[in-house]
């Protein structure tokens, strides 16, 4: 069988371009650490590595919201911790101010505490969150709490929902109303107006035991009020540091299938980058020694 040159030449090259091609990959795979590196070395596991791309993009995002759901969590709890302290405070006073021994004057001067609490709630309940909107109002910028002529009224809060995961959303604040409401929301009062007509009795003067036990038992229904809404928020954060626990798992779960499909066993590399350069290497001194040959070499 007689070979001709162009085929010795041809097939020589093929077998060195294509051990030369495989070094290549090898060394951009050691150096990378990944085993794909294109679409071309592996369609099904680059559609895998991209759907683990998508998923961790989307992530990132509700990384993000959890984190913001519990600084707002946290700043509503801290603020209804200081409006309970004002409100025990004030049902210490209403309770002081209900002492028969007391004249008009102290009276007065205990409706003058109970002002400075008053206001600290108002204070409290018209606090910027984190972003610097109304902790506790809404997020066109209104205020959670507004006085008006007939009294404390809520401009209508939408309480925005936050998504932290697939389907999944989270109330991270609460409205102004809920956190005052004494009784039913229509015919009951609240927590404000209940210390503002009751430091009006208190300078009117006179007899106040009915206004004073009036606002004692509504106070003490305040502050469960307020209870009740901070446990509800403390139920929220724990569902959250639920959430990024779960996010987390996943997160660590999808890097470990990703390592399995993308990352490339670096031993098996180097040791088979070192079998190829010895086969090329051989190969070339091969092809070097084989192509100086010409017909005389052989008939010596």
């Amino acid at each position: 069988m007689q070979i001709s040159s162009n085929l010795f030449y041809s097939q020589a090259s093929a077998r060195m371009n294509a051990l030369s091609d495989r070094a290549t990959t090898l060394q951009t795979q050691i150096a990378t650490g990944k085993r794909v590196l294109s679409p071309t070395d592996d369609a099904v596991a680059t559609q895998k590595i991209a759907q683990f791309d998508r998923q961790d993009a989307a992530d990132g995002v509700y990384k993000t919201n959890l984190s913001l759901a519990g600084s707002l969590i946290g700043q509503a709890d801290s603020a209804l911790s200081s409006m309970a302290t004002q409100v025990q405070r004030a049902i210490e006073l209403t309770t002081k101010a209900g002492n028969g021994t007391l004249t008009d004057a102290n009276r007065k001067t205990i409706a003058e505490e109970l002002d400075s609490v008053l206001g600290t709630l108002v204070t409290l309940a018209n606090s910027n969150d984190a972003r610097g909107q109304p902790l506790f109002g809404t997020a066109a910028g209104m205020a959670a709490v507004e006085k008006g002529a007939a009294g404390y009224t809520f401009p209508p809060t939408v309480v925005s929902e936050i998504p932290i995961a697939d389907g999944q959303t989270i109330q991270a604040t609460e409205s102004a109303k809920r956190v005052f409401q004494i009784g039913d929301p229509v015919t009951g009062t609240n927590t404000l107006d209940v210390l503002a007509t009751l430091t009006a009795a208190l300078r009117d003067g006179g007899d106040v035991t009915g206004a004073v036990g009036e606002a004692l038992d509504k106070l003490k229904t305040g502050n469960e009020q307020i209870a009740t809404v901070q446990a509800s928020l403390g139920v929220r954060a724990t569902r959250i540091e639920m959430q990024q626990a779960l996010q987390t798992t996943a997160a660590n779960d999808r890097a470990s299938l990703r390592s399995d499909i993308e990352d490339v066993d670096i031993t098996s590399a180097i040791t088979e980058m070192q079998q190829i350069m010895t086969v090329l290497q051989a190969t070339q001194a091969s092809f070097t020694k084989l192509s100086g040959l010409s017909l005389f070499d052989y008939l010596k």
